[in-house]
């Protein structure tokens, strides 16, 4: 039986490892996005001879299992989850699977999963470049809004987060989890950001008008080349959003492209997402033990 435990911040290193070399972009291996959800979805991860594996568990045990990442053959890394599920007495579920990794399990086992498509959980994937400069007919609508806001607000300024401000980040987040009817499980995750800013790696930027936090934004990097925007918040000034959404691309241009993660099936967000133009929408599957 596969050893997992929930995930520390002596898991880093190892994980980041092994996601780098791996080349997957889904939000969901990034090392912060494990370590900060794992309370709400009890994730937990295992290094079992030099493979990644991560499991969801639930009040029954294990309730979901993701691709392993390692260098072995990946019908041997699968075997190990088939195995450790039969030991658990549970069916495997193998989620957050992205094409090529449904492929390849279809592959090696053509008959025993069934496959579904799990649209409100792909990602969307941007090019910086296009984020930061906003560029031709189909940007047009963004660079109109963000002129507004600057006409309206011509006292702002954007920084990058670091220990003297990441507090403000908080305020904005805590603000705005204050308006909006919201699991407040996020507002868990953004303070353990926050207090592991630094040891976390991240990255983040705060806008403000007048001296005031309005805006705030949290990523952390996939790879040398693809950062996750894990949080971005905005209270009280039209076309914060934007703008912040903008700054932070701009900041950031060791990066070839932004994972601005699921829209959940929310239709506002959605929209919002698609608004964007997204290079890539990385889809996402589930496959389930018939």
């Amino acid at each position: 039986m596969l050893d997992f435990h929930t995930p520390t911040l002596e898991d880093k290193d190892w994980i980041e490892k092994l996601v780098k070399n791996s080349g997957q972009i889904g939000c969901d291996v990034s090392f912060a996005t494990t370590y900060l959800w794992r309370e709400k979805y009890d994730i937990r991860v295992c290094n079992h001879d030099g493979v990644l594996y991560k499991a969801y568990f639930g009040k029954n045990g294990v309730s979901g299992y993701t691709f392993p990442i390692g260098d072995k053959p990946p019908k041997v890394m699968l075997d190990e989850i088939i195995k450790d599920a039969k030991e658990r007495k549970v069916k495997p579920l193998i989620g957050m699977l992205n094409k090529t990794n449904a492929e390849i399990l279809f592959h090696i086992y053509p008959d025993m999963f069934e496959f579904t498509e799990e649209r409100d959980s792909a990602d969307y994937i941007y090019s910086r470049e296009n984020l930061a400069n906003l560029a031709g007919k189909k940007f047009h609508a963004k660079r109109n809004h963000i002129s507004k806001f600057k006409r309206n607000n011509e006292n702002f300024e954007y920084k990058s987060i670091d220990e003297e401000n990441k507090e403000d980040a908080f305020f904005v987040a805590h603000k705005w989890h204050m308006q909006n009817d919201s699991d407040k499980s996020e507002l868990s995750a953004i303070r353990e950001a926050v207090d592991n800013f630094s040891e976390l790696d991240l990255l983040g930027g705060i806008l403000y008008v007048n001296s005031r936090p309005v805006a705030m934004t949290i990523g952390s990097k996939i790879n040398d080349y693809v950062l996750d925007v894990n949080f971005e918040k905005a209270v009280e000034v039209d076309g914060a959003y934007a703008v912040i959404n903008n700054e932070f691309a701009k900041a950031n241009a060791g990066f070839l492209q932004f994972n601005r993660e699921e829209d959940l099936g929310l239709e506002g967000l959605r929209k919002s997402k698609l608004s964007y133009n997204p290079d890539k929408i990385l889809m996402k599957y589930t496959a389930i033990a018939k």
